[in-house]
């Protein structure tokens, strides 16, 4: 009997021991039973395996959220370097779009850009679309609170569906196409106004990182394209400017040119002028002559007929 307990208090040990080896190397799953309510040496080697599994759990919890920070972070970098280098509000667009549906794993998406031209009607107008690593060219256009490109705008708040409506959207490709699984609309937000809605579809779920990481982004992207369309108006408006410029030089050109021509008209009429005055004073000068000359032959005519009178 005494042999018989001492083999099993053996092998009991030896259990023990492989279970504090196996958790002493990581594998936190091995299983051991306690032998009776007062196995206090198996009950604290087990509290140290839940506890080592909560400090593992915590430990993969913590390596997650870093990865996610890390790929939050990176995006944004790659990013940046795309709002570094166009200026283009187009060909921006279209480089935002492709750039985060491909870092998100989607599969589509669109970007609209407010319309402001008609100041009673502002408009969302889609700018770029992009699905399966083709730039496509769509026409729509949504108003304010139309829709959910409107509401979204409306609302300055963040969509995610997982239950998109029948007919809403498509992602289509070359073997044709099916309803997304999850829908994401981001509004564009500088400040506490809203300069368009970022739109993205796929076939798997948006997880909670990645909605950080695009309404993070968002706010960059509304930045990069205000500043690119105040670029661009304000290119436009030097051009218009210059073109102004240059009509008006063109006019003053003209104008001096009319003034030379008029002053030498004026110079040439005075000049004119002068000679008509010369001449009127020659011919003037010329009558008293005749006058004179006139007076004398009535005078010799009379004399004459004097003489006449006398001889007769």
């Amino acid at each position: 009997q005494m042999s018989n307990t001492l083999n099993e208090m053996i092998h009991n040990l030896k259990e023990t021991a492989e279970f504090a080896r196996q958790v002493g190397e990581g594998n936190l799953d091995h299983e051991i039973n306690l032998l009776s309510e007062d196995d206090h040496l198996r009950q604290a080697l087990m509290e140290m395996r839940e506890k080592l599994k909560d400090a593992a759990k915590l430990q993969e919890e913590k390596r997650i959220d870093e990865e996610k920070r890390s790929w939050a972070n990176e995006g944004l970098a790659k990013l940046n370097e795309i709002l570094r280098k166009q200026d283009d509000v187009s060909e921006l667009s279209y480089q935002i779009l492709s750039f985060l549906v491909n870092y998100l794993n989607a599969n589509q998406g669109g970007i609209f850009i407010r319309n402001t031209d008609d100041e009673n009607n502002s408009i969302l107008e889609l700018k770029s679309f992009y699905a399966f690593n083709r730039r496509k060219y769509i026409k729509k256009v949504f108003e304010w609170g139309e829709g959910l490109v409107g509401n979204c705008a409306m609302e300055k708040q963040t969509i995610h569906l997982t239950e998109i409506p029948q007919n809403y959207i498509q992602i289509t490709s070359g073997l044709g196409g099916s309803n997304p699984k999850s829908l994401l609309l981001v509004p564009m937000k500088m400040e506490k106004e809203v300069l368009g809605v970022i739109e993205i579809a796929t076939f798997n779920e948006f997880e909670t990182h990645q909605i950080a990481f695009l309404e993070q982004a968002s706010l960059s992207i509304a930045s990069s394209l205000n500043m690119a369309e105040t670029n661009k108006r304000t290119s436009e408006l030097l051009e218009k400017t210059q073109q102004q410029a240059e009509e008006m030089a063109a006019q003053e050109e003209e104008m001096r040119q009319n003034m030379e021509e008029l002053q030498a008209t004026q110079e040439e009429s005075s000049r004119r002028a002068e000679e008509f005055e010369m001449q009127f004073i020659e011919l003037q000068d010329l009558n008293d002559e005749l006058q004179r000359k006139l007076q004398h032959a009535e005078e010799k005519i009379q004399e004459l007929e004097r003489k006449l009178e006398k001889k007769k």
